[in-house]
């Protein structure tokens, strides 16, 4: 038996692989109903993220680390490619320059700087101490700003949020002071209404570049508006999700069975979580949030049990990436943020957003079942005051 294999047999964690296989089947389920041939092509997507996941443990991650530079530094690249304009192979959906068209397949290079980022950060932090000073923080800030920028002109507003809680979270694994973080997010929270208010018709802003755009602004605006041609126009991907949602009451209508469902623009994708809602109720969607606890709780205890710094952070962030992703996923489909285009992990339909989620995964499943035992110092220093 190969040593990778040896691994995956011995050491998996089979809570964790349990609940994505209950995602992977409510999201295929999902798919089926208003699709059965994106359905299909889903499942060829899971099939390959499977593969994908256990190809990861063949090899140790702290030899996968070694590669973290070149990743993020490619990743990088391809997302310069897709900004510029006139370059062949870009794909364009709604304006949004974010897929790159290799034969028949779509790939979304932003998915994969997300891994970079996480993994060329936990290489920067893993035996470094300056972060733990407000000028220590700037290069973190700066690795994570390069992708965000590029992801924002693509633009792709989801997508580049959910770098913000994978930086946050690896830096206070790390041991960056508390309050130090705090006045970092507490500055980006006063500048908020300089960016929403920029290359608008107010004195003082109006000659600052647009940082927000007007069809984002119709976005927040439709949240809070019950105006009926609002919410026929701007408003109606979240109206019909809420009301898909809830038309499944306890039980749900059952699978497959979405009448309402089939109106939601981006059903299978952003707002796949209104068809569970439809299909599975309460009960369903009680199902779902339990299987990501259960993989979040997974990877909290993969990183609390492993004292090798680089795989400890990598962990963290991986756990940030997902959590943060779904979270932000689930506020949207419930109108408790604005649209912004982002997936549920191992859920919504796509091949780039699978693929990344089932990469995370291994990447963990190798951190528990690689992690070496380490004799010396802690680690990391955690803020005492």
């Amino acid at each position: 038996m190969s040593r990778g294999w040896k691994h995956l047999s011995i050491a998996t964690h089979w809570p964790m692989l349990v609940a994505i296989a209950i995602l992977v089947l409510m999201g295929c389920l999902s798919i089926w109903a208003i699709s059965p041939q994106d359905a299909r092509k889903q499942l060829l997507f899971v099939g390959g993220g499977g593969l994908l996941l256990a190809a990861v443990q063949a090899v140790s991650y702290r030899v996968v680390g070694r590669w973290a530079w070149g990743l993020y530094v490619v990743s990088l690249l391809l997302l310069l490619y897709t900004i510029i304009p006139g370059m062949p192979l870009v794909r364009a959906k709604d304006n949004v320059r974010a897929w790159l068209t290799l034969g028949p397949v779509n790939f979304q290079p932003a998915e994969l700087a997300k891994i970079g980022f996480c993994m060329v950060l936990a290489r920067y932090l893993r035996f470094r101490s300056n972060y733990r000073t407000v000028r220590g923080l700037v290069p973190p800030f700066l690795l994570a700003l390069a992708p965000v920028l590029l992801i924002l002109r693509q633009p792709d507003l989801g997508t580049a949020l959910v770098f913000i809680p994978a930086l946050f979270a690896m830096l206070f694994a790390a041991g960056a002071r508390l309050k130090h973080l705090l006045a970092v997010l507490g500055m980006g929270l006063a500048m908020a209404p300089a960016i929403w208010l920029a290359g608008t018709d107010v004195p003082l802003f109006r000659h600052l570049p647009e940082m927000i755009k007007g069809y984002q602004r119709e976005r927040v605006y439709a949240m809070f508006s019950r105006d009926p041609r609002t919410l026929q126009r701007t408003g109606y991907q979240q109206e019909q999700a809420l009301t898909a949602f809830g038309s499944g009451g306890v039980s749900g209508r059952g699978a497959l069975n979405i009448p309402v469902g089939r109106s939601v623009p981006e059903g299978h994708n952003d707002m796949i979580f209104a068809l569970i809602g439809e299909q599975f109720g309460f009960v369903g969607a009680a199902t779902l949030l339990a299987a990501y606890l259960v993989l979040f709780a997974a990877g909290i205890e993969i990183a609390a049990g492993t004292r090798e710094p680089f795989g400890r952070l990598l962990a963290v962030g991986i756990i940030a990436l997902l959590a943060g992703q779904a979270f932000l996923n689930l506020l949207v489909a419930t109108r408790l943020m604005p649209v912004t285009g982002i997936t549920l992990p191992f859920v919504s339909y796509g091949g780039s957003s699978v693929l990344a989620s089932f990469l995370a995964a291994g990447l963990l499943l190798n951190i528990a079942q690689t992690r070496p035992l380490v004799i010396a110092r802690e680690s990391f220093e955690f803020d005492r005051g």
